[in-house]
């Protein structure tokens, strides 16, 4: 069901303010934000949805700077997608969000442009869509982490050159092998006559270097490589003259 900001909160007239559409399926919450961040005044408040649909007509009608919309809509990151899809250029920062990468990821890679935690209280609404206006996003140590690991997992299985600091040593190549064949530390140490707890040491770094969660994806981080190797290392033939 559609909305209605208070009307003490729509009467800012012409004032250049920025505008913040709110779009929350509790009314409760909306209403409240809005009469909130009304009274602060950085901010002008121009409307309250409840749904997807009534927030795309407003957008269309009202034409905020932000969309302020609530993670808990039942929709969720579909909503974005779907502003998207209409060509609307208002920024969507998404409220209440976990500080959790895979949540914050998952916003981010739909289209928002900024997002509150759920940790946030309510002072901390206006500087933080203050931050986001400017092109700025505060994080926790976590999620920039997530996000690091998850731009370092998008370059290997795009194939992109390694650099040497991440290049596994002739030695861990050895090891590498070694596991791909399914041999325990205690094998590999055997083999390579050096002491079990150097073996865990070198199997622990070579799988944190190639970003890989398990010894069982050693067997297909090796196949890659082969296959990849054998590619760009191929003779010419008849059919590529």
């Amino acid at each position: 069901m559609p909305h209605t900001a208070p009307r003490a909160v729509l009467s800012a007239g012409a004032n250049p303010r920025p505008a913040v559409l709110i779009a929350s399926e509790i009314r409760l919450l909306g209403e409240g934000l809005a009469m909130a961040l009304g009274r602060e005044g950085t901010f002008r408040i121009c409307g309250c949805s409840g749904d997807v649909e009534d927030t795309l007509q407003q957008i269309a009608s009202l034409h905020p700077d932000i969309v302020l919309l609530n993670a808990g809509l039942q929709t969720g990151v579909a909503a974005i997608r779907r502003i998207r899809a209409a060509g609307a250029t208002v920024k969507i920062v998404a409220l209440a969000v976990a500080e959790d990468p895979t949540d914050v990821i998952a916003w981010a890679e739909a289209g928002a442009a900024g997002y509150i935690p759920s940790s946030a209280g309510l002072d901390d609404v206006v500087p933080l869509l203050g931050n986001i206006m400017r092109g700025e996003q505060p994080i926790s140590g976590r999620v920039a982490a997530g996000l690091l690991q998850r731009l370092h997992d998008a370059a290997r299985q795009a194939g992109g050159p390694q650099s040497l600091a991440s290049s596994p040593t002739a030695r861990e190549m050895q090891i590498l092998e070694m596991i791909g064949t399914g041999l325990t530390n205690k094998e590999i140490a055997r083999r390579l006559n050096i002491g079990l707890a150097t073996t865990k040491s070198h199997v622990h770094n070579l799988l944190g270097k190639l970003g890989l969660q398990r010894r069982g994806q050693a067997a297909s981080w090796m196949h890659d490589r082969k296959v990849r190797t054998a590619g760009t290392s191929r003779a010419p033939g008849p059919a590529d003259h």
